[in-house]
């Protein structure tokens, strides 16, 4: 860019090398003045008042540099030096222009004028970043220029045409090497200034630049710290701020208030520690301590506890930080809680699969032992009859004989069948699920129907057979055949596993669930580890091929199918070498009005007698 050319009958003065040059060369060569007395005292009381002029004007240079400083917006600095800077140069006008990276021009503010008018039309007025003003002029060369009579300057359009200025000065605003915009100082009338105000106006442009340096240094800190603010306030992860000495909350986080159900107030009154189970507090206090020392900062699945008493799990990570020469400690805390939640799921989905791989163990080892009892089961009658059939082959047999072993033959017969019906029973209850056939009867017609069947079982091992009946009991909707198994099973179960001359109880009675059946011996009894599984299919106390009592281990599984067909359950009570209580309970439909005039026109009982 070429430099401004000189018109005839103005005075343009730019900075430069050159310029200061030949100043300090007239200087130099300037010839001492008059030796005079007069002349000598003359040349004192100028020098005095230069010196004192200087002086004031570095007194009000540092008046406005502390004005600036005390002001961090951009805006109030830069309308402090206009309003300020009459105090250094006699000026009618002042203004900034400041620049507009965005549309490539330069915006008029903070006019201040001599007489002090609050508001100038010029004020916002855009100024092109060219040479095509002198604004623009000294922005984009980033120079100064100072013109004495503005009226015959040419170069330049003028932005306050309606001002009237006659001479003026602009100087460039740059901070940290960016260009601000143009500090301007302009009078009605013509050479109003000297290189000494432009040197002046150079200096309060420099101290604009260290205040808007200082100013952005400020802002910057302050975003920095908004930001910082903001991330701590509104972040994922739980922040605190931590007294060193006491352990006392200092700062907390919006995380943490929401995630412990305290608010800020409450939160601010308590201690790190207080925030932990009491059980764990010793651990939190080793923790606190070991960031103290710097061995350890980071801790993992720590309890807290909320306000609730909900327990949650974090991770912490903590260091000391320094803030106006107080020692805290930073924590950030992670909730883990529902990564724990998983762990522990996995766990017991864990657990789960070991105690299926159990259970298919013991059902695999159920079914080797269910092999070998039916193999067991089906081989000794078959033996029996095979052996019976082959002895009748032999003529020499007599009719007595021959009488008996076609009766040993038809009982082992109807044993193998039973055993099937038995095997085939339990197949249809448990896969299909079947119905039952009920009708109105009454529960002492099945004790009846089985009491002959059990007669000569119980009379082989000498045991007592008792019947003790309810003298309450109603009629009930069952399944005759079915409940005759189930009280079957009981009785079969009962005289095989009770010793000799041992008993057998049976009693009936109305409960507030319904009619209940005990069955009651005097054997062995069960042991606590077996009763859970005593009614599972194939299951037997000794399921070894050397066991003492033979059986399937089916009845007693039939028997719950039944009765939970009915709407009942079965239970049973007993304790090791004491005998055993099993009880089947069927509800009783009381609402039935059929059966309520049923049950009250038996005035007179028939099973109200023993057996």
């Amino acid at each position: 860019m070429a430099e401004p050319r000189r018109k005839s009958g103005g005075k343009t003065t730019t900075r430069g090398p050159e310029k200061a040059a030949a100043k300090s060369k007239s200087k130099r060569k300037a010839k001492p003045p008059s030796k005079s007395r007069a002349g000598v005292a003359d040349r004192c009381e100028a020098e005095r008042l230069v010196s004192q002029r200087r002086t004031e004007q570095l007194r009000a240079m540092l008046e406005i540099a502390e004005t600036m400083l005390r002001h961090t917006n951009l805006d109030d600095i830069l309308s402090a030096i206009t309003r300020e800077l009459y105090r250094i140069i006699r000026f009618d006008r002042t203004s900034v222009a400041l620049l507009c990276p965005d549309d490539h021009s330069l915006v008029l503010s903070h006019i201040h004028t001599a007489d002090g008018m609050i508001y100038d039309p010029a004020e916002g007025r855009r100024i092109p970043l060219d040479e095509s003003t002198l604004v623009g002029w000294v922005a984009t060369h980033r120079k100064p220029m100072l013109r004495g009579k503005v009226a015959g300057d040419d170069r330049f359009d003028e932005v306050v045409r309606e001002a009237k200025l006659q001479s003026d000065m602009v100087v460039p605003l740059v901070a940290g090497g960016r260009l601000i915009g143009t500090l301007n100082a302009g009078s009605v009338t013509e050479d109003a200034f000297t290189e000494e105000d432009l040197e002046n106006l150079l200096s309060c442009a420099n101290l604009v630049c260290g205040a808007i340096e200082h100013a952005l240094s400020l802002k910057e800190a302050r975003d920095i710290g908004d930001r910082y603010q903001k991330l701590q306030q509104h972040g994922s992860d739980i922040f605190m701020l931590i007294e060193k000495n006491t352990g006392r909350l200092s700062e907390v986080n919006r995380k943490c208030c929401d995630t412990l159900r305290y608010t800020d107030a409450e939160l601010l009154t308590k201690t790190f520690f207080d925030l932990f189970p009491k059980e764990d507090q010793y651990q939190a206090r080793r923790d606190f301590i070991n960031v103290l020392s710097e061995k350890t900062r980071s801790f993992i699945d720590r309890r807290m506890i909320k306000k609730n008493g909900e327990i949650i799990f974090v991770d912490i990570s903590a260091n000391m930080i320094t803030i106006k020469d107080e020692t805290f400690i930073q924590v950030v805390m992670h909730d883990v809680s529902q990564r724990k939640m998983l762990e522990q799921q996995i766990i017991m989905q864990n657990k789960n699969l070991q105690d299926a791989n159990k259970s298919l163990r013991e059902v695999d080892q159920m079914k080797m032992e269910f092999l070998d009892n039916i193999s067991h089961e089906l081989r000794t009658p078959l033996s029996v009859i095979i052996a019976y059939s082959e002895a009748l082959r032999d003529e020499n047999i007599g009719p007595e004989n021959r009488a008996k072993f076609l009766g040993v033959i038809a009982e082992n017969g109807q044993d193998l069948l039973q055993l099937i019906d038995d095997l085939l029973d339990l197949s249809h209850l448990e896969m299909s699920g079947a119905m039952v056939n009920t009708s109105l009867s009454h529960v002492h017609d099945v004790v009846r129907s089985v009491w002959r069947r059990v007669e000569r079982l119980a009379a082989d091992k000498r045991i007592r057979l008792e019947f003790e009946p309810g003298e309450d009991v109603p009629v009930i909707y069952i399944d005759n055949r079915r409940i005759t198994q189930v009280l079957m099973s009981l009785l079969h179960n009962a005289i095989k596993f009770t010793g000799e001359r041992g008993s057998i109880t049976v009693r009936t009675k109305l409960g507030e669930e319904g009619v209940l059946v005990e069955v009651e011996d005097t054997g062995k009894g069960i042991a606590p580890d077996q009763l859970p599984k005593i009614f599972d299919a194939f299951k037997q106390l000794d399921g070894s091929s050397t066991r003492k009592w033979g059986g399937l281990g089916i009845g007693l599984a039939m028997a719950k199918h039944i009765v939970e067909l009915h709407g009942g359950r079965i239970w049973v009570e007993s304790d090791e070498e004491q005998g055993s209580v099993f009880t089947f309970v069927l509800p009783v439909d009381l609402d039935d009005d059929f059966l309520k005039r049923d049950n009250r026109n038996k005035s007179l009982d028939p099973y109200k007698t023993t057996f």
